[in-house]
């Protein structure tokens, strides 16, 4: 039998999926992505991609997740970023939040070869709350 509370935690989470989603497009869609990773940043899912997240209605949501793009090392055309989002359930008390570790090999900018930037998973993670 699903209870109140699993489902809230389960709208919670899917809310937090749509926004590592949302983020990886993001990272896709930037020139260097290396250069950017301020992890005071915060992103609302949407915000950089022009997606919609439907929020607010009954067994939606309670707002839009949202996301922040922090870098975890970095060498001269490769890095390792991390993606931190938290999704919110039916109600604003109830937050999931998960992490998704990202390797970025860029192409160096000297290369006559063609190349193509690779993005490759590392690790997913659900943060317990603090």
């Amino acid at each position: 039998m699903l209870t109140a509370g699993y489902v809230d935690r389960l709208i919670a989470s899917e809310a937090a999926e749509a926004a590592l989603h949302d983020a990886h497009q993001h990272l896709n869609m930037m020139d260097d992505p290396l250069a950017l990773m301020s992890n005071d940043v915060v992103y609302e899912f949407g915000s950089m991609t022009g997606d919609s997240f439907p929020s607010g209605g009954r067994m939606q949501s309670k707002s839009p997740p949202e996301y922040q793009l922090e870098m975890v090392s970095a060498f001269q055309h490769a890095g390792i970023v991390r993606i931190t989002a938290t999704g919110i359930g039916l109600f604003a008390t109830t937050r999931f939040v998960a992490q998704v570790d990202y390797a970025i090999q860029l192409c160096p900018e000297e290369s006559t070869d063609p190349c193509e930037r690779q993005l490759r998973q590392l690790a997913w993670r659900q943060r317990l709350n603090d």
